[in-house]
């Protein structure tokens, strides 16, 4: 086995560090062959990290860097990879499992749970970071493919959708479940994501930025998207969660009411643009 590691940034000062220097630590742990690659796509200031493979490239957003990261990894011949966002951290012992998890299933490609959590105290991260947490159940056939799958078999990936800057790291995910390729939910391990300060204007701003990318892009379904999110996601309803629910009913309300709006937001957004090209067509 011989498992590379790709992870992109943009201006990400210390959380890049902090997510390379969870990798580094691991590496006197492990008994199989490893390489990174991490692509600064154009930051200010450029990225410097001695042990790992520093590729820089002009800033021309994430989708590209993954796939100029992903021929780095592909030359390496690793039979494996990961692809991590920069404000992701591997907690002590991540690599040591994942070996292990890799030879105890048969699959093409594994969903990883994500831990979110936030150094900030501020209502909207709470809300946020509980939100993402509800990801964290047991799985089921339904829900296995809501997440992204981050780890994957090198000659199963069915690749990055090129130019696709909203949604993109779902995007083989959804291509791998129509190929039919064995896509598989674990729990043995997990990575930790920063949600950092989330405040409910910067949400809404950021999520209408990922609506216009999705709804102006021909390269990714819009219908295989959204029932991946809001109230079409099938592990809100589980057991798990409702007992969640229960025991911090004001940040559940929080979810519910940042659902509503963003729902309502994508709704106004798509029939702007769609008058908007209306209006471009009649002239």
């Amino acid at each position: 086995m011989k498992l590379g590691i790709l992870i992109t940034t943009y201006n990400d000062d210390y959380i890049i560090l902090r997510c390379l220097d969870s990798i580094y630590n691991q590496l006197d742990e492990i008994d199989f062959l490893i390489y990174v690659v991490c692509v600064d796509d154009g930051s200010d200031l450029p990225l410097t990290y001695p042990h790992f493979d520093i590729l820089r490239t002009e800033h021309r957003g994430r989708s590209y860097a993954r796939i100029e990261g992903l021929k780095k990894i592909l030359a390496e011949n690793c039979t494996h990879f990961l692809f991590l966002d920069s404000d992701m951290v591997l907690p002590p012992g991540f690599l040591k499992k994942l070996k292990t998890v890799v030879e105890n299933y048969d699959s093409d490609a594994f969903i990883i749970p994500e831990v979110a959590f936030s150094s900030y105290n501020n209502f909207w991260t709470k809300v946020k970071v509980f939100e993402r947490n509800l990801y964290r159940v047991s799985y089921c056939k339904e829900s296995g493919n809501i997440e992204a799958a981050r780890l994957w078999k090198t000659n199963a990936f069915p690749g990055f959708v090129e130019g696709l800057e909203a949604f993109e790291e779902i995007q083989p995910t959804i291509l791998g479940v129509k190929k039919g390729l064995k896509i598989l939910k674990i729990q043995e391990i997990f990575i930790l994501h920063d949600e950092k300060k989330v405040t409910f204007k910067d949400l809404i701003r950021k999520k209408n930025t990922y609506f216009c990318c999705m709804i102006g892009s021909e390269k990714c379904s819009k219908w295989e998207i959204m029932k991946r999110y809001y109230f079409f996601r099938p592990h809100l309803y589980h057991k798990e969660n409702l007992k969640k629910y229960i025991r911090h009913p004001i940040l559940a309300i929080g979810v519910v009411f940042m659902y509503l709006v963003l729902t309502l937001n994508f709704i106004w957004t798509s029939i702007s643009i769609n008058l908007i090209r209306k209006g471009l067509m009649e002239k």
